[in-house]
Protein backbone atom coordinates (compact mmCIF):
# COMPACT_ATOMS: atom_id res chain seq x y z
CA UNK A 1 0.00 0.00 0.00
CA UNK A 2 1.85 3.55 -0.68
CA UNK A 3 2.32 6.27 1.69
CA UNK A 4 -0.61 8.27 0.68
CA UNK A 5 -3.53 5.51 0.53
CA UNK A 6 -2.13 4.61 4.46
CA UNK A 7 -2.53 8.11 5.46
CA UNK A 8 -5.77 7.98 3.97
CA UNK A 9 -7.25 4.87 5.83
CA UNK A 10 -4.95 6.08 8.77
CA UNK A 11 -7.21 9.55 8.75
CA UNK A 12 -10.38 8.05 8.65
CA UNK A 13 -9.86 5.34 11.60
CA UNK A 14 -8.08 8.10 14.16
CA UNK A 15 -10.67 10.76 12.82
CA UNK A 16 -7.71 12.95 12.44
CA UNK A 17 -8.54 16.25 14.14
CA UNK A 18 -11.60 15.20 16.06
CA UNK A 19 -11.92 14.22 19.69
CA UNK A 20 -8.35 13.34 21.65
CA UNK A 21 -8.63 9.57 21.63
CA UNK A 22 -5.86 6.84 22.36
CA UNK A 23 -4.44 4.65 19.94
CA UNK A 24 -1.89 2.17 20.22
CA UNK A 25 1.13 2.39 16.80
CA UNK A 26 3.96 -0.56 16.14
CA UNK A 27 6.16 0.97 14.11
CA UNK A 28 9.75 0.85 12.69
CA UNK A 29 11.64 3.85 13.50
CA UNK A 30 15.24 4.46 13.52
CA UNK A 31 17.47 4.09 16.28
CA UNK A 32 19.58 7.01 16.39
CA UNK A 33 23.21 5.91 17.13
CA UNK A 34 26.45 7.32 18.39
CA UNK A 35 29.57 6.90 15.52
CA UNK A 36 32.58 7.18 17.84
CA UNK A 37 34.38 4.00 18.22
CA UNK A 38 30.79 1.58 17.40
CA UNK A 39 31.50 -1.52 15.06
CA UNK A 40 27.77 -0.87 14.08
CA UNK A 41 28.74 2.97 12.98
CA UNK A 42 27.66 2.25 9.03
CA UNK A 43 24.61 -0.04 9.77
CA UNK A 44 20.93 1.11 9.62
CA UNK A 45 19.59 -0.17 12.79
CA UNK A 46 15.95 0.05 13.66
CA UNK A 47 14.20 -0.83 16.72
CA UNK A 48 10.44 -1.87 16.44
CA UNK A 49 8.26 -0.65 19.23
CA UNK A 50 4.89 -0.28 20.32
CA UNK A 51 3.48 3.07 21.49
CA UNK A 52 0.55 4.34 23.55
CA UNK A 53 -0.24 7.41 21.78
CA UNK A 54 -2.26 10.47 23.05
CA UNK A 55 -3.92 11.58 19.31
CA UNK A 56 -5.72 14.39 18.45
CA UNK A 57 -4.95 16.64 21.47
CA UNK A 58 -2.85 20.06 21.22
CA UNK A 59 0.59 19.59 22.62
CA UNK A 60 0.87 22.92 24.57
CA UNK A 61 -2.36 22.39 26.37
CA UNK A 62 -1.14 19.09 27.72
CA UNK A 63 2.28 20.65 28.68
CA UNK A 64 0.21 23.69 30.79
CA UNK A 65 -2.25 21.22 32.08
CA UNK A 66 0.74 19.45 33.59
CA UNK A 67 2.31 22.37 34.87
CA UNK A 68 -0.89 23.60 36.60
CA UNK A 69 -1.28 19.71 38.07
CA UNK A 70 2.25 20.58 39.52
CA UNK A 71 1.20 23.95 40.81
CA UNK A 72 3.32 26.12 38.89
CA UNK A 73 2.23 28.94 36.00
CA UNK A 74 0.84 27.70 32.96
CA UNK A 75 2.45 29.97 30.25
CA UNK A 76 3.73 27.36 28.17
CA UNK A 77 4.03 28.40 24.29
CA UNK A 78 4.80 25.96 21.21
CA UNK A 79 7.83 27.66 19.01
CA UNK A 80 7.52 26.71 15.32
CA UNK A 81 9.55 23.41 13.99
CA UNK A 82 10.30 21.13 11.40
CA UNK A 83 6.68 20.10 10.69
CA UNK A 84 3.05 21.59 9.99
CA UNK A 85 -0.41 19.67 10.42
CA UNK A 86 -2.05 18.55 6.81
CA UNK A 87 -5.79 18.26 7.52
CA UNK A 88 -6.48 20.62 10.96
CA UNK A 89 -4.61 23.14 11.98
CA UNK A 90 -5.33 22.61 15.65
CA UNK A 91 -5.48 19.47 16.92
CA UNK A 92 -4.75 17.29 14.35
CA UNK A 93 -2.11 14.43 14.47
CA UNK A 94 -1.63 13.95 10.50
CA UNK A 95 1.84 16.12 10.30
CA UNK A 96 4.25 16.54 6.88
CA UNK A 97 7.89 17.74 6.96
CA UNK A 98 7.61 21.73 6.26
CA UNK A 99 10.63 21.08 3.78
CA UNK A 100 9.57 17.45 2.36
CA UNK A 101 6.04 17.74 2.31
CA UNK A 102 5.57 14.22 0.51
CA UNK A 103 6.83 12.65 3.97
CA UNK A 104 4.01 12.55 6.21
CA UNK A 105 3.91 11.58 9.98
CA UNK A 106 1.56 10.62 12.83
CA UNK A 107 1.80 12.51 15.90
CA UNK A 108 1.32 12.34 19.11
CA UNK A 109 2.09 12.40 23.24
CA UNK A 110 3.57 9.23 24.13
CA UNK A 111 1.95 8.19 27.52
CA UNK A 112 4.36 4.86 27.27
CA UNK A 113 6.23 2.73 24.85
CA UNK A 114 8.01 -0.87 24.68
CA UNK A 115 10.48 -2.05 22.26
CA UNK A 116 9.87 -5.20 21.06
CA UNK A 117 13.61 -5.65 19.35
CA UNK A 118 16.53 -4.29 17.36
CA UNK A 119 17.37 -4.99 13.62
CA UNK A 120 20.60 -4.04 11.83
CA UNK A 121 20.34 -3.31 7.88
CA UNK A 122 16.62 -5.27 7.99
CA UNK A 123 17.82 -8.33 10.23
CA UNK A 124 16.80 -9.19 13.73
CA UNK A 125 19.92 -7.98 15.75
CA UNK A 126 21.64 -10.85 17.16
CA UNK A 127 22.51 -10.75 21.00
CA UNK A 128 26.40 -9.37 20.48
CA UNK A 129 24.84 -6.85 18.20
CA UNK A 130 22.10 -6.11 20.74
CA UNK A 131 24.69 -5.08 23.45
CA UNK A 132 26.73 -2.60 21.02
CA UNK A 133 23.13 -0.96 20.18
CA UNK A 134 22.48 -0.27 24.13
CA UNK A 135 25.98 0.69 24.64
CA UNK A 136 26.00 3.18 21.46
CA UNK A 137 22.90 4.24 21.35
CA UNK A 138 21.99 8.32 21.27
CA UNK A 139 19.79 8.79 24.51
CA UNK A 140 16.70 11.07 23.91
CA UNK A 141 17.42 14.71 25.23
CA UNK A 142 14.74 15.96 27.43
CA UNK A 143 11.96 18.40 26.89
CA UNK A 144 13.80 21.11 29.31
CA UNK A 145 11.85 23.77 28.15
CA UNK A 146 8.34 22.77 29.43
CA UNK A 147 9.54 23.21 32.76
CA UNK A 148 7.92 20.08 33.69
CA UNK A 149 8.66 17.18 36.50
CA UNK A 150 7.46 14.73 34.64
CA UNK A 151 7.74 15.99 30.67
CA UNK A 152 5.30 15.66 28.29
CA UNK A 153 6.82 13.25 25.61
CA UNK A 154 5.85 14.21 21.83
CA UNK A 155 6.94 11.80 18.94
CA UNK A 156 6.16 11.81 15.43
CA UNK A 157 6.19 8.33 13.61
CA UNK A 158 6.88 8.21 9.66
CA UNK A 159 3.75 7.09 8.35
CA UNK A 160 5.25 4.72 5.73
CA UNK A 161 6.96 2.86 9.23
CA UNK A 162 3.92 2.31 11.07
CA UNK A 163 2.88 -1.12 11.03
CA UNK A 164 -0.11 -1.63 13.45
CA UNK A 165 -2.76 1.53 14.24
CA UNK A 166 -5.34 0.60 17.17
CA UNK A 167 -7.80 2.91 17.71
CA UNK A 168 -11.34 3.47 17.84
CA UNK A 169 -12.27 0.27 18.17
CA UNK A 170 -10.28 -0.42 14.34
CA UNK A 171 -7.25 -2.30 14.10
CA UNK A 172 -4.88 -1.23 10.73
CA UNK A 173 -1.99 -4.04 9.99
CA UNK A 174 -0.02 -2.65 7.10
CA UNK A 175 3.22 -4.68 5.26
CA UNK A 176 6.05 -2.50 5.60
CA UNK A 177 7.70 -1.45 1.85
CA UNK A 178 11.31 -1.86 2.38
Amino acid sequence: MNTNKKEAVIFNTINDGGSATFATIVAMVEQKMLKRNNPLKDALIEKEVKYNFLLNAVYQNAVNKQLEREGKEANFETSSNWHEKVYDGINGSIVRNKKSPENTYLSGIVKDSEVFGYFVDGVPATADQVEIIKQFRQKSSSAGNQGLEKEIIFRTIKISNIKEVRSNGSVLKFKLER
